[in-house]
């Protein structure tokens, strides 16, 4: 780095500038304060240091402080701007026009483009013109359109000029302000002149404007994008300046608060509502939930007989007033139910050979897409008549782009493809080696976020058409999983994994930040609150749904339930805090005729491994306490703050998929951080 002045080894040039500063003292002058206390060497600066001292100096005149700003360039040694910047910069602050045309003149050898000499004089007449009339001074302001501008020669200076004579109309000032969309004299006009004037002048004439706050920005936006648990956007300027950031581990949401256990069966897909207050989930037994989340307290309002061979995918419309749902594979209709009643709208159902096992809304919400991997692609209105369809089409996944008519398809050549119902074109986007389960859109359409067999989650830029990223940790084979974006950005992502798992990664990462654990059998589908961004919700085939937390939101709920104990559950939790030693002894609490029954299994077997017979890893033990090991109905919402319908980990069902996946294990909750 090297700015025109001082050279990196403090030695002067012999232009005698300093980032286009006319510096008139000798590279060996000492600078003396006012007071005599300071001697400055000025050959001791480095061209990092004169940066710095003109930014602050830049962020001194911003802020007001004019006689600090004296001191700084007297103890500097060196003229904070160029002494032509600085006299063309007080002519227009203070409204003398001609003035500063003259200054501007005078800059024209510091120009890096000599030709926008004319538009930066437009844009001088121009403030001239408008104060000229904001004072009423009519007939000086018709001059300085007729003799001053339109003589310029620019291109749409004309139509420029028709503009400015239309806004003589005006008797007020406020009208004025608004058809010129012109914040007047009075509330900054030539504060944001100076600012508009400023990109015409290279940076070592004069600084770009507000250009230290824009560096500190820079300077956190980087280490906001470093921090591997930021997931909340919030405004720059809140952060702190005297310490890197980094958000706490205990922000994030990783802590289990509800377990939900009121399906019967594996759970196959979870979508929240796009309000973020309702969450829709479904089963393989054909059950639609719906859940009210209302001050993150979940609560069962509606139950829905859907699809009797299963829920594979459900969909709000845009106002949250309709629900969509689609079956697995041989299911060839698909349902639109009222979300507040329960009651079905309407049925869509042509040929028992179709299959219809995906679905999406129309961004209008009056419209959904429907398709299956028989060949079924239709675009349906809200009675359920199909208005389009495009033939020969195997579907497995559906979306649709968040502002336009473009509707995304996953098909089984393992494409993603775009297709436009209106002029019936379509392209291909993606191409991948394996099949893609499933796959979602980012909030602004431009990302997709793929599940693919075999090889887990993948990122594409749909604009670019190029794979953006893979991430590693989960475990996917030919089951689907569903994934999700998450935070106010969509900085983050979440996947379920046959490993029984939640992975979350940043977006940036390829390794996961944080892993939830929990679940006893494979995750099928994992889902973010749009609007509640400290809400994850997640799904499996042990029949239950986890919505997880921050830990904060763990202990005010902890608290709450505490305060809402029976005088027999004030017993039990004072059982369950009687007993400190987690490796010796497992607490498995029987909610059975209302009594506590504690195992003690100090004699438990230990594996090779370091683990115990149940499965549950010694070094997991020990973060985990003892409330958190099993946990039966009561005590869940006593002492760990998890609620629950049902025990947390539930045992077999028997409806297990064609293949059984995984060993039963504890319903013990860990979160693992990587």
């Amino acid at each position: 780095m090297q700015s025109d002045g001082v050279l990196s080894n403090g030695q002067a040039l012999s232009n005698g500038t300093v980032n286009g500063c006319e510096h008139h003292r000798s590279p060996g002058h000492l600078q003396t304060s006012s007071n005599h206390h300071t001697v400055k060497h000025f050959s001791t600066l480095t061209s990092v240091d004169v940066d710095t001292i003109r930014l602050i100096g830049q962020h001194l005149r911003e802020l007001g402080f004019h006689g600090t700003l004296e001191c700084l360039s007297e103890e500097a040694g060196f003229d904070l701007e160029n002494p032509k910047a600085a006299k063309f910069r007080a002519s227009v602050m203070a409204g003398n026009w001609c003035e500063a045309e003259m200054s501007l003149q005078d800059m024209i050898p510091l120009l890096a483009d000599p030709t926008s000499m004319e538009r930066m004089r437009l844009l001088l007449l121009k403030e001239k013109y408008l104060e000229l009339l904001e004072a009423g001074s009519t007939l000086d302001a018709l001059k300085c359109l007729r003799c001053e501008i339109a003589p310029l020669h620019l291109h749409h200076c004309d139509k420029d000029v028709q503009v400015l004579a239309s806004y003589m109309m005006y008797s007020t000032k406020e009208e004025l302000h608004k058809a010129a969309d012109w914040p007047g004299t009075q509330r900054g006009a030539r504060e944001r002149l100076m600012d508009q004037l400023q990109a015409f002048l290279p940076a070592s004439v004069m600084l770009p404007p507000l250009r230290l706050r824009q560096l500190l920005a820079q300077a956190c936006q980087l280490q906001v994008e470093r921090c591997p648990f930021h997931y909340v956007e919030q405004d720059v300027s809140s952060y702190s300046l005297f310490i890197d950031h980094i958000c706490s581990r205990k922000q994030f949401p990783s802590e289990p608060l509800h377990v939900l256990t009121d399906h019967g069966d594996e759970v196959w897909y979870l979508k929240f509502s796009h309000s973020g207050t309702r969450l829709a989930s479904g089963a393989r037994d054909g059950q639609i939930i719906i859940w009210n989340l209302a001050d993150n307290q979940p609560k069962k309002v509606r139950q829905i007989k859907g699809q009797s061979d299963g829920i594979a995918c459900l969909a709000w419309s845009p106002d949250d007033s309709l629900l969509l749902s689609c079956g697995r594979e041989d299911c060839s209709e698909a349902l639109v139910f009222n979300s507040e009643t329960g009651e079905m709208k309407c049925r869509v159902h042509n040929s028992p050979e179709e299959s219809l096992t995906c679905c999406a809304w129309h961004n209008d919400g009056k419209r959904f897409y429907l398709g299956g991997t028989r060949g079924q692609f239709f675009e349906c209105n809200l009675d359920g008549s199909v208005m389009a369809s495009w033939e020969g089409i195997r579907l497995q996944a559906i979306a649709t782009h968040p502002s336009s008519d473009v509707v995304y398809a996953a098909d089984t050549h393992n494409r993603i493809r775009q297709y436009n119902f209106r002029d019936k074109s379509s392209a291909t986007l993606v191409q991948e080696d394996s099949p893609i389960m499933s796959f979602t859109l980012s909030r602004n359409g431009q990302h997709a976020l793929l599940n693919v067999t075999g090889q887990g989650v993948h990122v594409w830029d749909l604009r670019d058409r190029c794979l953006v990223r893979r991430y590693q940790g989960i475990q996917q084979g030919l089951y689907t999983i569903h994934s999700t974006y998450g935070g106010t950005s969509d900085s983050f992502i979440a996947s379920g994994s046959e490993d029984n798992h939640v992975y979350v990664w940043q977006c940036r990462r390829e390794m996961p930040v944080v892993v939830l654990q929990g679940h006893t059998r494979p995750v099928n589908c994992v889902v973010w609150n749009p609007v509640m961004f400290d809400m994850i919700a997640s799904a499996s085939d042990d029949g239950s749904i986890r919505l997880w937390g921050t830990e904060e939101q763990l202990k005010r709920l902890q608290e709450y339930n505490k305060q809402h104990l029976s005088v027999e559950e004030e017993d039990k939790l004072k059982a369950v805090e009687a007993c400190t030693d987690t490796q010796a002894a497992a607490l498995i609490y029987v909610d059975q005729a209302s009594e506590l029954e504690v195992v003690d299994q100090s004699n438990s077997s230990l594996s090779s491994s370091g683990q115990l017979d149940d499965g549950i890893g010694l070094h997991q033990m020990e973060d985990v306490g003892p409330s958190q090991m099993a946990v039966g109905p009561s005590i869940a919402a006593a002492e760990s703050g998890i609620s629950s319908s049902g025990p947390l980990g539930p045992a077999d069902t028997g409806h297990q998929r064609e293949q059984d996946r995984s060993t039963p294990q504890t319903g013990s909750s860990v979160t693992t951080t990587v």
